[in-house]
């Protein structure tokens, strides 16, 4: 494995969960920005430049810059943006797919 490869392609992977993270935290759509780094990560993985263990480092890292707060700390939030919405009825909060509300988080 070449090192400046490695690196390369982490500095690369980190602005990708960057963009996902700053365009979830402003409430845009950010699948195709998902599915992007999903498929990097892949390739990744297959030119052995990163194992499961990096990314994994990588997206709590940059989670914590975005949001202040770590992956595990800000998914109960969502559950009480869930239970906000119901008990005020604002339906448009579920008009968004349940799988693309709970991979935002």
């Amino acid at each position: 494995m070449n090192y400046a490869q490695r690196e390369l392609f982490l500095i690369s992977l980190k602005q990708q969960f960057a963009d996902i993270f700053q365009a979830s935290k402003a409430d845009k759509d950010n699948t195709d920005l998902r599915l992007r780094t999903q498929g990097f990560i892949h390739a990744g993985e297959l030119l052995q430049l990163c194992c499961r263990i990096d990314v994994q480092q990588l997206m709590e890292q940059v989670h914590i810059e975005v949001f202040g707060v770590s992956i595990a700390e800000r998914k109960p939030k969502e559950q009480v943006r869930r239970q906000q919405a119901l008990k005020l009825g604002d339906y448009d909060y579920f008009d968004e797919p349940t799988l693309l509300r709970s991979q935002k988080v």
